[in-house]
């Protein structure tokens, strides 16, 4: 199980034992808040027995077991020898075809962490290191809906930058109230990296309708509703941080108009 270190848990080490130096696994998870303060008292966040330059190996992809001895299966009950290349496994030695609605959907999940990470170059770029962290979270819960799907497990509801659901729909029903900005029509002055978070809201919702048409039956029941939900506050959450950085380039446009 993931190691999660909260804000809380730091300021507490910090103030209470003095800690300067927080060492942590390679699969610990740091909230961006946590990070925040964090460098705010300058200290140093060790990750112990780092992996060789930065890059991680993904240690769970690996064959099924029942692949060992070249058997497969097919939805209707077919037995083969060898995967054709129009299928692809759905789990264990389970062929579908390529177009099946779920590996469509795997697809998908799969793009839009690419673009995740594409932004994340962008933005470390241009030194914005809290919302190279934020896409870090989004990232991290992104391939928790894959592994939920993939796995055919529940998905774990967790909080995403530090909210809660009702905490969520709050803010981004009203964002004037929390953020002081209100609902925006996207622009390309919003700047590079809050039009890169548009696309990613608009492609998170392509996800979830993805995720519908493979987990809604016809006659209207929804097989994976906790997936589709996750989906739906992942679309939320690029829409705050979105208004959240259109606020601060407001705020700064009006205290330094020469800018």
């Amino acid at each position: 199980m993931t190691t999660v270190i909260q804000e809380d848990t730091v300021r507490q080490l910090h103030l209470k034992q003095k800690v300067m130096e927080l060492h942590v696994t390679k699969d610990t998870y740091v909230t961006s808040q946590a990070k925040d303060y964090i460098r705010e008292k300058g200290m140093r966040l060790i990750v112990d027995e780092p992996e060789s330059a930065g890059i991680s190996e993904n240690k769970a992809i690996r064959p099924a077991k029942e692949m060992a001895g070249g058997r497969f299966v097919t939805q209707d009950g077919k037995n083969l020898d060898a995967k054709p290349e129009h299928m692809t496994h759905l789990h264990g030695n389970l062929l579908v075809e390529k177009n099946h609605p779920r590996i469509v959907l795997r697809g998908m999940l799969d793009d839009l962490q690419a673009d995740i990470i594409e932004l994340q170059v962008r933005a470390e770029a241009q030194g914005m290191t809290r919302t190279v962290d934020e896409l870090s979270e989004t990232l991290d819960y992104c391939r928790a809906i894959m592994a939920s799907e993939v796995t055919e497990k529940a998905f774990e509801v967790v909080s995403l930058l530090g909210m809660d659901e009702a905490r969520q729909r709050e803010i981004s029903h009203y964002p004037k109230k929390y953020l002081g900005i209100g609902h925006l029509m996207p622009d390309y002055r919003m700047g590079a990296v809050a039009v890169g978070l548009n696309k990613l809201r608009t492609k998170t919702r392509q996800t979830e309708l993805a995720a519908v048409t493979a987990f809604c039956t016809p006659d209207g029941k929804t097989v994976r509703g906790d997936l589709i939900q996750a989906l739906n506050r992942l679309s939320s959450t690029f829409y705050i941080m979105m208004l959240r950085l259109a606020a601060e380039t407001q705020k700064q446009a009006k205290e330094d108009p020469n800018e």
